[in-house]
């Protein structure tokens, strides 16, 4: 199947871009941390917290092989940290054509203001940024079919660029 997959580093814009992808293409637009939120019934920092980040890995491994046996074709959001974990990267290439929202440290910065996301918990939000978008960018990047930079054109000329250059 070929759906269309949106990853980037946390505050990219994925679910965004995501759903106005689908809107656009007459797609159903799934966002794989929603669908694990619902299947556990609690938010993901309370699964990080109650089982782990190893758990909450496998939740998206396995989400991700039921996406690829739906024969209709979907637009779908990662979760940021989905591409990072080596057992996803067969399952990734076979989903269909990856979107990869690139930025800066800085936009996600901004972006992730007040967020309450666990790999970014404590002092020092943007140098954990940077370390994470340092180690993970390289990961994206490899995956990519599509690239475009998140956070400096206005939205509609973001959604545009994709489209064009969707297959």
């Amino acid at each position: 199947m070929n759906h269309i997959v949106v990853i980037g580093f946390m505050g990219s814009g994925k679910t965004r871009v995501g759903k106005r992808l689908s809107s656009d293409l007459g797609l159903t637009f799934v966002d794989v941390d929603k669908v694990i939120v619902r299947k556990m019934n609690m938010p993901v920092k309370e699964i990080f917290q109650r089982f782990g980040e190893p758990y909450y890995r496998a939740l998206e491994t396995m989400t991700v092989k039921a996406l690829i046996e739906d024969k209709e074709k979907k637009v779908i959001s990662l979760g940021a940290g989905l591409p990072i974990q080596e057992q996803n990267e067969k399952y990734i290439k076979q989903l269909g054509t990856v979107v990869y929202l690139k930025g800066s440290a800085e936009t996600f910065r901004k972006r992730l203001e007040g967020n309450n996301n666990p790999l970014l918990e404590g002092d020092n939000q943007e140098e954990k940024i940077k370390k994470l978008l340092k180690q993970r960018d390289p990961i994206y990047h490899k995956f990519a079919d599509i690239e475009v930079v998140t956070g400096v054109k206005p939205f509609e000329e973001l959604i545009k660029e994709i489209e064009s250059k969707l297959p």
